[in-house]
């Protein structure tokens, strides 16, 4: 039959359309169109939806779907169908706002999956009417639907493409091809077979088909499109045409193709996780747990998987969890204890903790974590009982009484105990007792965490008596006390423990110890700093002048004199960098930084540092890393060198023959992926005698007075090492067999940046370098340099340095010289040491950046001191020092800053 009008062909189309067709009436609430394809799906007989509200099909909230349109439409999303017999399934359907007789709306496409809850295929056109006009049926389906219509013309081989399957295709396609070749070539290798074989299918059975392709397009990358069609049959019955509909499916494609990635990536932490693992989705079933959940439910994972959690959680507390459950569908984590009945019908106390699952900004089901309780509350309970039964008693007694359970944390507190730590009970209970309080040693040193004799014998189970300890509360607050741990055991069973605190110390004799402690401190931080000036400032003319001789002809024999000068004032200034380094570690002035690093050029660096005394000494030394690894972590890039640099430094001072191997790798750990890095220095040198290796890692420790003489040090080295990777939350170690070569290994926290970006690293080869050629000229063009110090080696070494690079400078002895002579005449560079007499160096700089500067350029005034800490340059760039150079003066930092001044000098002149 041919149709009257498009008006008729539409209504045909509603009809028999084989893809749901809903108008929604936003004035009232209520469905006002709903075609017989979508009336089936649902369950329901053509007609009867209409007049109904919106949830009698869909589960999603009215207001989530308005919101979803609100400012882009038409919208492609997943939405889920409600069966008349409870059934929920997962369509895809597009949306769009629309108006009705004047009156707001919304258009509702749906894709239907290839059978309906009820076990029936979807609806098929079958009209032999509509058959005839099919092309234009689908042409005005697809003004309603948004999606991709298609006609083939088998026996003319002619195929017919709208433009919205053309706009999905990215025009790839002709709105009239010759050949199904061209659409064939856009289809992803993978599928092209199958996308064959369910076309031939759907033509030689006669039925409707559907298939989710992969298509890659020119400039557009790879889509996914979700394809319908059926075919039609001439009066003999041959195929005549195949007509179908595509819809963009990629977005909804790539969300479950991240959603199964996540799920594999948590696979390990399912199957090796102590605690019960598991995933469920929005309406609280289970869909993935691991086999802990077995052990706390008593279900077997094919009962627990498509479970609802309800049935196994006790009455009393279904609320509670129906609570913070809903909480965590809408993006909160919620961590609550709870009961639940065991399949036996035993009651177990759990902890379970419920975190979102999002994917691309939405939250697509519930993960959660479960931990069986039981014991550990039925042990505070029993406790509890105790502390409750002799409340009064503990109440009476002055001394500081602690329950402990069997991991250390305060179960139960005295009022004199919280009078003690300084913080009321209630903060008290549940904390470790350990990290409430900080232990001191005899020499005034604070201990470790795992090191604290309180926390050792805890941790140990072993009773402990200590007399006299001072204890620093978190406040700062400190106290003295007298103090016993006393393990608790239950049929041999260990249960906890109990502390007693007894505080022997005067508020007068705590302010006496802590002034005492400080003014101590300040004495000897004052020495450190006079003492690092006083051997700097000798040192500075031993080593330039030694460096400066060095570069003259000499002598086979006065370059062997001059040699052994320039490696004993190294270990000298080498002895001075440990004192002060352990210094600053025994104050907590020690920081950190934290910065991207790569991991191979650091170990690299080191390397090519010792090159030179391996190659003299004819050993080999090498590094590897585990390809595990990554090349770039985040630390203190500055003091994981010191520590390769101490540890490979004895080595190679210990080891006579064979070699010294650098190597990282991954730390072994029970669970999952590792957090921590594990470094090792593997010699084959003289080793350590069992006896001696308890003294390693000691301050000013050496193992035998013949090592110390034969090899020298200061015995910080390997206390240093230790302090700063404890201090960087790692931990270190040796063993060592006499004669058998040593291995000093240490961990470090493995920590990843977010973006690896920097160019790869290669093992350095090492070269020696060629000697450095004379410098007549000024290297770095003409400056104007005054020098002021009032040592005359000093003045002598640094106009040496500047002979070197081409330049002289006028001298003054002091400050106020200084100062006057920088009157008279503009200096572009001043090298100003800071120690002086008259006026010191931080005064004359201040009076010099005061004078009107030739054409507004300052000098660049550069500070040349012993003082070599932070603190210290700090100091001098905020008196308005442009730079800083530490004794012993080195030519390479002298040549650093007339570089840098000459630049400068140049931009000004250059500049507008």
């Amino acid at each position: 039959m041919i149709l009257a009008s498009e008006e008729s062909l539409f209504r045909q189309a509603f009809a028999h359309a084989p893809f749901g067709i809903a108008l929604f009436s936003k004035s009232n609430g209520t469905w006002h169109k709903v075609n017989p394809a979508l009336s089936s799906l649902a369950g329901f007989e053509p007609g009867v939806l209409e007049g109904l509200t919106f949830d009698s099909i869909f589960v999603e909230d009215l207001h989530y779907i308005e919101k979803l349109i609100e400012k882009e439409f038409p919208r492609t999303v997943t939405l889920q169908l409600r069966h008349k017999q409870g059934n929920v399934i997962q369509v895809p359907a597009s949306l769009t706002w629309l108006e009705h007789e004047g009156e707001p709306g919304i258009l509702f496409t749906i894709q239907l999956p290839l059978t309906v809850p009820n076990g029936t295929p979807p609806l098929a056109v079958e009209s032999t009417g509509l058959q005839q006009n099919r092309e234009k049926i689908l042409a005005i389906a697809q003004r309603i639907s948004q999606s991709g219509t298609w006609s083939w013309d088998i026996p003319n081989s002619m195929l017919y493409y709208s433009d919205e399957i053309r706009r999905i295709f990215n025009y790839a396609l002709q709105p009239v091809e010759t050949s199904p070749e061209v659409f064939a070539s856009l289809v992803h290798p993978d599928d092209i077979e199958h996308v064959t074989e369910a076309i031939m299918e759907v033509i030689e059975s006669g039925k409707s088909g559907e298939s989710t392709v992969k298509i890659v397009l020119p400039g557009a990358g790879l889509k996914v499109v979700h394809l319908i069609w059926e075919v039609t049959r001439n009066p003999e019955g041959e195929p005549a045409h195949l007509i179908g509909m595509a819809q963009d499916v990629t977005d909804h494609w790539r969300m479950e193709q991240r959603l199964r990635e996540r799920e594999q990536h948590y696979k390990s932490l399912f199957d090796n996780n102590p605690a019960a693992v598991y995933s469920m989705n929005l309406n609280g079933d289970y869909l993935t747990a691991n086999a802990n959940l077995e052990k706390i439910t008593g279900y077997t994972l094919e009962e627990l998987i498509g479970m609802y959690w309800g049935p196994i959680v006790h009455p009393k507390d279904l609320a509670k969890t129906q609570y913070h459950f809903g909480e965590a569908v809408k993006g909160t984590p919620q961590s609550y204890d709870l009961t639940i009945i065991h399949k036996d019908g035993h009651h177990v106390e759990i902890n379970s903790t419920n975190i979102p699952i999002i994917v691309e900004d939405e939250i697509v089901g519930v993960f959660g974590i479960t931990s069986d309780i039981t014991e550990r509350i039925r042990r505070t309970e029993q406790i509890e009982k105790l502390s409750y039964e002799h409340t009064l008693i503990l109440n009476a007694v002055s001394e500081g009484i602690f329950g402990l359970d069997d991991g250390g944390r305060v179960i139960l507190a005295n009022p004199a105990g919280a009078r003690l730590i300084g913080l009321p009970a209630a903060g008290i209970i549940g904390q470790p007792l350990a990290s409430l309080i900080q232990e001191t040693s005899q020499d005034g040193m604070f201990f470790a965490w795992n090191e604290m004799p309180l926390q050792k014998a805890v941790a140990d189970q072993s009773v402990l008596l200590h007399k006299e300890t001072v204890f620093w509360r978190k406040d700062g607050s400190s106290f003295l006390a007298d103090y016993q741990i006393t393990p608790l055991w239950d049929k041999g069973e260990y249960k906890g423990a109990v502390a007693v605190f007894h505080d022997i110390t005067g508020e007068k004799e705590i302010i006496k110890a802590k002034e005492s402690a400080e003014q101590a401190d300040r004495a000897k931080s004052e020495f450190l700093a006079i003492m690092s000036h006083e051997l700097r400032t000798p040192m500075n003319g031993i080593i330039g002048m030694a460096d400066l001789l060095s570069d003259t002809e000499l002598s086979e024999e006065q370059r062997s004199y001059t040699d052994t000068i320039m490696q004993s004032s190294d270990s000298l200034l080498h002895i001075l960098n440990e004192i002060l380094d352990y210094s600053k570690i025994e104050a907590g002035q020690m920081t950190l930084t934290e910065e991207e690093m790569h991991l191979p050029s650091v170990i690299g660096s080191v390397a090519e540092l010792f090159a030179p005394k391996v190659g003299g000494k004819g050993l080999t030394l090498d590094w590897d890393m585990d390809e595990r690894v990554s090349k770039y972590i985040l630390g203190d890039t500055g003091r994981l060198r010191q520590i390769l640099i101490n540890l490979v430094g004895n080595s190679v001072k210990f080891t006579d023959e064979g070699y010294i191997r650098v190597s990282v790798s991954l730390a072994d750990t029970p669970f999952g992926e590792s957090k921590f890095l594990k470094f090792k220095v593997t010699d084959t040198g003289i080793g350590i005698p069992l006896e001696m290796q308890s003294r390693l890692f000691q301050s000013f420790s050496q193992l035998h007075p013949e090592i110390n003489r034969k090899y020298g040090g200061t015995g910080l080295g390997l206390a240093i090492c230790k302090k700063l990777v404890e201090l960087m939350g790692g931990e270190i170690g040796a063993e060592s067999e006499a004669g058998a070569g040593s291995v000093f290994h240490f961990t470090l926290p493995y920590r990843v940046p977010g973006r690896l970006s920097k160019p790869e690293f290669t093992k350095p080869v090492y070269v020696p370098a060629s000697p450095e050629p004379s410098k007549k000229e000024e290297a770095f063009g003409p400056l104007s340099i005054l020098l002021a110090d009032d040592n005359d080696v000093n003045r002598r070494l640094l106009l040496a340095i500047l002979r070197r690079f081409g330049y002289t400078a006028e001298c003054a002895v002091n400050g106020r010289e200084a100062l006057l002579t920088a009157q008279n005449r503009h200096f572009e560079l001043i090298l100003m040491d800071l120690q002086m007499p008259i006026m010191d160096g931080l005064e004359a700089t201040a009076e010099i950046l005061k004078l009107q500067p030739e054409e507004g350029l300052y000098p660049y005034i550069t500070a040349v001191t012993a003082f070599a800490q932070n603190k210290d340059k700090e100091m001098c760039l905020a008196a308005g020092m442009a730079d800083f150079i530490s004794k012993p003066v080195f030519s390479s930092e002298v040549e650093r800053v007339l570089k840098a001044c000459a630049e400068r000098k140049a931009r000004s002149l250059t500049s507008p």
